[in-house]
């Protein structure tokens, strides 16, 4: 077979990223970037990146539906690097056109829109892989293979953070950012739903023994706050469980004062490994050894796995659309566990020259909610406010259970 023919979609945002992962894969033989929508602002925005596009042949396109129209017979993949509210009507159209589909992080806003995604996908016969990064990297499947091995033993608890403080400019930068939703389409923009959904698509997928798949959240709890003037939340933690009684813990805000990166912390009975976000492993096994390795070089290999298992040269995509429907349904949970608690004015400083509000004591309170693994209320914190432990069995569809989110008073 020859080279597989991506296209993609956009030029701005996380597109840059796709048309690096397309540029990088081309260049080592494994596709061929053939068609490319560029919107008619973007066309102006990025005029010499379209310039040089055309220099190379790659047809450039006003739209998806124009582009899928004119030239759905020469492409095998379409990437989908767009606002979450566009994922599943944009997925779904590129799989009902005839071609594979690689969509960035996260899949999509809410369950029922994974739920149609999987649908088409089965539908068309297509493959339909999610941008999860970390899936791509080799010290995230050394873990996966660990665990499936078991060579940790029966897993107990996998928790993460995030101190990743996010400014005006970033709740500004399109018309979903900081929304629950987009006139009829779920985004539920949050932490946990888009600037960091990577850590908790990554431990749903390390919390299950089985190959290739993630494991499903049977319950959770979540407590939602927010300080910036947005209507969805900011800082957010939650514990799930999963059918298999790992417990999946995760807390994480855009309004701590510092930037620190995420570290997942793996409890087996047999061993504890100490993740960190840019990918060094240290293992303290039950017998007292210890093990460390270092941080694989080079990107993720996105588009290159979806090349390589178009070409025969890979049996399974790292990350289809099943592995990421756990992180949804995550997300969908927290929302309907918690209200969304607005901080305390007092507590609260905006950084005039990044536009970044922090909360007084967030980046404490989001360590000590990872180190001990407690929600924000277990630990008393005068603001936090607990939500309900809610089932997610034959969870399908979002909100089931608090009607009112999302509902504009």
């Amino acid at each position: 077979m020859n080279p597989p023919a991506f296209a993609v979609v956009g030029m701005g945002g996380f597109a840059k990223t796709h048309l690096s992962y397309v540029r990088r894969a081309e260049e080592a033989g494994l596709l061929r970037h053939v068609a490319q929508v560029a919107i008619p602002s973007d066309r102006e925005r990025y005029a010499a990146e379209v310039g040089d596009l055309k220099a190379r042949g790659v047809e450039v396109y006003a739209s998806l539906r124009e582009m899928l129209a004119a030239a759905r017979d020469r492409i095998h993949v379409t990437c989908i690097p767009t606002g979450i509210p566009l994922h599943r009507p944009m997925t779904v159209a590129a799989l009902e056109a005839g071609t594979h589909v690689l969509v960035e992080k996260p899949a999509a806003g809410s369950i029922q829109d994974i739920d149609a995604m999987l649908r088409a996908r089965d539908a068309s016969g297509r493959l339909c892989a999610v941008g999860y990064q970390h899936l791509y990297r080799a010290d995230t499947q050394r873990l996966k293979a660990w665990v499936c091995e078991g060579r940790l033993g029966r897993l107990r608890r996998i928790r993460s953070f995030g101190c990743w403080p996010r400014g005006r400019a970033y709740y500004t930068r399109n018309d979903w950012a900081g929304r629950l939703a987009l006139e009829d389409a779920w985004a539920l923009d949050s932490p946990h739903n888009n600037a960091i959904a990577h850590a908790v698509n990554a431990m749903c997928y390390l919390a299950c023994a089985r190959p290739g798949e993630s494991a499903v959240p049977a319950s959770i709890q979540a407590e939602l706050y927010r300080a910036n003037p947005i209507e969805s939340a900011d800082t957010v933690a939650f514990r799930a469980v999963t059918d298999e009684g790992v417990e999946v813990f995760f807390a994480v805000s855009h309004c701590t004062d510092q930037t620190v990166q995420p570290i997942t912390l793996i409890e087996g009975e047999r061993g504890r490994v100490e993740w960190a976000y840019q990918g060094d492993i240290k293992v303290q096994w039950s017998d007292g050894s210890e093990q460390t390795f270092e941080k694989p070089d080079g990107p993720p290999r996105v588009a290159e796995d979806v090349a390589e298992v178009l070409l025969g040269q890979r049996a399974s995509l790292s990350c289809p659309l099943d592995v990421a429907r756990a992180q949804t349904l995550c997300a969908c949970g927290t929302f309907e566990s918690s209200a969304i608690h607005d901080l305390p004015p007092d507590l609260r400083s905006e950084d005039p020259a990044t536009g970044v509000t922090a909360v007084r004591g967030m980046t404490e309170a989001v360590l000590q909610a990872h180190e001990k693994a407690a929600l924000f209320s277990e630990l008393g914190l005068p603001w936090a406010r607990r939500g309900e432990r809610i089932s997610l069995k034959d969870y399908r569809y979002f909100p089931a259970f608090r009607r009112d989110v999302g509902r504009k008073d």
